[in-house]
């Protein structure tokens, strides 16, 4: 299946990507010192990175003349591996305990070379102990392994941060992904019923069954964290069933690979529902089975997002044209696939019809991205985005590509679906408020992975060993430049927030607008509220970067007539940016459509800086605009 490097050929290859490694790890040292200010000879933590990744670089040159294939490791017995799995152990956490040190965080965290050289430097490690306790196996296979164990741990460290019970919301659209699902039991969490969410509403429906059991908040953000990892997790178990692997050991390790691409892709955690049951119970010559997953999976796409309507008909189609298509394709035999794509994209349309009938909200707030800003330049590296939305996905996509190419080369019916999800995607990507990493190419990914498995494990000659090498290097570097750790907060204060929310509350008479937090509202943290399903701000700021006029001048007049005795939000400053700032536009469109109204005629009455919240009343001195 693979054509695995000689054992002196990997070990050069070994040592001349770390000494590549070792020198820009100086070269980023020196320009740190340059940036902080200081002599580096002079600073003593950056004379010790110098003297580090001096040695690590001469080391690399002296070992390019080793002979490694006159090694031998002994063979240990099962007893003494214990402490070998312990020590492997410790090495898979260790990167992102470094990580979640403020100390190497600073030092390292900006610093993309060093930073993988420290992981590439803990992948080895790893790879030394695996084949100290199994000496038979190959040393590109112990290395794989290593880096995606070291991967996949990296990963889920990444989701820590969530797990806590902080009271507010951690970031800009954390509270929208507890109150939207909140809307689908609001009569029985607000005592009467609010139109259902125009975002994403099978995401927010899946988020929504905590709250049949009355959850508390961290259970909320512990189901959206296992919900995220397990979806992911069934699609490459959905799809190398279809495979029947015979090593356990090698289906582990193309399962972690699928696993750690798609989550460096950051696929949305409702994309999956409509992937792995395709791939879990799609037979060959069984039509009336596939009908009957096409209507299921395209039901719950009409329920998600617009590019997503043909996505249960493409997946099938390229189940069949792998599985049971003939080996010359004509314009008839493509009918059954064109039918699938047809249906399912028409049953899509049709169920998302029928959620907006069904919603209560109004039609003409769905599909706003349709009438959002395209951001050309947000295809190559700018600051929302570094690695730029093309060179990323590019990168990312590249070892599949030589998969594909260096195997069976898919014909061009998987060519087209894989152009037009690629394009769909960029499209997606390039909107106004997306590019900030690669998540709208989600269909894409998912569709390449599926196709690129069939060139893998069904062509006719060895896969060459340099394609194996960026099949682990280049998902590794995506997975390890992630953050990790564990949010802390002060308990005391935040409770004491909460507490002064709650008074202003019990003293305020008239409506109170909760343009942030409504988990608060929907989870009862706070009592005596009337929930106003008006104005969320992931709402508010869907219709900013919609231009949808209706909707802000209606916001505008009721935030002039001070409809609101008051309105908690974070805090607002009018303050215009451009494309040379991280998400420029998106803060234009918002300082435009909700900043600047509420600005000019409410005025801070209450601030709690630690927990990012004001609480805004009238101004009583009428009209004063930023």
């Amino acid at each position: 299946m693979i054509l695995w490097p000689s054992s002196r050929v990997f070990w050069r290859s070994l040592m001349g990507l770390s000494l590549a490694l070792a020198l820009f790890s100086l070269a980023e040292t020196f320009a740190l010192a340059q940036k902080l200010g200081v002599a580096p000879f002079k600073s003593k933590t950056t004379l010790a990175l110098i003297v580090f990744w001096g040695l690590a670089a001469g080391l690399s040159a002296l070992g390019w003349r080793f002979q490694p294939e006159k090694w031998q490791f002994p063979r240990w017995p099962r007893p003494a591996r214990i402490p070998l799995l312990a020590a492997l152990a410790g090495l898979a956490v260790s990167f992102p305990w470094l990580m979640a040190q403020p100390v190497v965080s600073n030092l390292i965290g900006a610093s993309p070379a060093t930073r993988f050289f420290v992981f590439w430097l803990l992948g080895l490690m790893s790879a030394l102990l695996l084949k100290l306790g199994w000496p038979g196996l190959r040393g590109a296979a112990a290395l794989a392994a290593s880096l995606f164990v070291l991967s996949t741990v990296n990963l889920l460290a990444g989701s820590l941060p969530a797990l806590t019970d902080y009271p507010f919301a951690l970031g800009w659209s954390e509270t929208s992904r507890f109150y939207f699902p909140s809307l689908f039991f609001s009569e029985l969490l607000y005592g009467q019923r609010y139109p259902w969410p125009i975002l994403h509403p099978s995401l927010h429906l899946l988020l929504s069954l905590p709250y049949l059991f009355n959850a508390p908040l961290w259970a909320h953000r512990a189901w959206q964290v296992g919900l995220r990892l397990l979806m992911t997790a069934l699609i490459p178990a959905a799809l190398l069933s279809r495979f029947q692997l015979r090593s356990r050991g090698w289906a582990w390790l193309t399962g972690l690979w699928v696993f750690i691409f798609l989550m460096d892709v950051s696929i949305y955690l409702h994309l999956p529902l409509m992937v792995f049951p395709l791939l879990w119970l799609y037979r060959p010559r069984s039509p009336r089975r596939a009908w009957l997953l096409l209507l299921a999976a395209s039901v719950w796409a009409g329920l998600s997002r617009i590019n997503w309507y043909p996505m249960p008909g493409l997946i099938l189609s390229v189940l069949w044209l792998e599985e049971e298509g003939p080996e010359r394709l004509s314009p008839r035999s493509l009918l059954f696939p064109a039918a699938l794509v047809s249906v399912g994209t028409l049953t899509a349309f049709a169920a998302a019809r029928g959620y907006i009938l069904l919603s209560g909200a109004d039609a003409e707030n769905f599909f706003t991205s349709l009438s959002s800003d395209l951001l050309w330049y947000r295809l190559w590296p700018n600051p929302t985005y570094p690695l730029g939305v093309l060179p990323g996905i590019a990168a990312l996509s590249l070892p599949l590509w030589l998969v594909l190419l260096l195997g069976k080369r898919p014909g061009w019916p998987l060519m087209t679906i894989l152009a037009a999800l690629l394009a769909g995607g960029l499209l997606v990507s390039l909107k106004i408020g997306g590019g900030a990493d690669l998540h709208n190419l989600d269909a894409y990914a998912v569709m390449l992975v599926i196709v690129a498995a069939y060139a893998f494990f069904r062509r006719p000659r060895p896969l060459p060993w340099q394609a194996l090498g960026l099949l682990m290097l280049i998902p590794a570097w995506f997975a390890q430049s992630g953050g990790s750790g564990l949010t802390r907060y002060d308990p005391q204060m935040s409770a004491e927030t909460l507490q002064a929310l709650q008074r202003r509350v019990d003293s305020t008479s008239g409506e109170m607008l909760f343009i942030t937090q409504r988990h608060l509202l929907s989870m009862r943290l706070l009592q005596g509220v009337t929930l106003l399903p008006e104005y969320e701000r992931e709402d508010l700021m869907e219709m900013a970067m919609a231009h949808n006029t209706l909707y802000l001048e209606r916001f505008a007049r009721d935030v002039e007539s001070q409809r609101f005795a008051m309105i908690v939000v974070d805090p607002l400053k009018f303050n215009l940016l451009g494309s040379a700032y991280p998400m420029g536009e998106e803060n234009n469109a918002w300082a435009r459509a909700a900043a600047r109204p509420i600005l000019c005629w409410y005025e801070p009455a209450e601030s709690f800086p630690q927990d990012k919240i004001v609480i805004y009343t009238p101004r009583k001195s009428g009209k004063s605009c930023p």
